[in-house]
């Protein structure tokens, strides 16, 4: 299953062939998630083959609404590869930020050396 997900704090967009033609895993997701305490709004465009959920990230994390998602039929395996290259990106943004500190405070001692000398 072909399969897009995007998301930021509060906000989940997931394309896939499942919510195309206001499927019957569509309507099923749809009413699955709007039962869930903390989910704000959920739309299915059958046009785009998509579904945005708004929700509350302070109730609610995106691995749960992935979970629902993937448990009516609607997300596959793809997911859990996804969530690697997230956590893949995460630790490579981790290293490039230590890196960037690392070598902004060896110009900073270098500074200060050359002020003292």
């Amino acid at each position: 299953m072909s399969q897009y997900i995007h998301q930021v704090p509060g906000r989940i967009r997931v394309r896939s062939k499942a919510f195309r033609c206001r499927s019957q895993k569509a309507r099923r997701a749809e009413m699955t998630l709007r039962t869930m305490t903390g989910v704000l709004q959920v739309r299915v465009n059958p046009s785009a083959g998509s579904i945005t959920i708004n929700y509350d990230p302070a109730r609610l994390t995106q691995s749960d609404l992935l979970a629902a998602l993937e448990q009516v039929g609607c997300l596959g395996a793809a997911r859990r590869s996804d969530e690697g290259v997230r956590q893949l990106g995460e630790l490579f943004g981790k290293a490039l930020v230590g890196a960037v500190v690392q070598r902004a405070m060896e110009q900073t001692a270098r500074t200060l050396v050359g002020a003292l000398v």
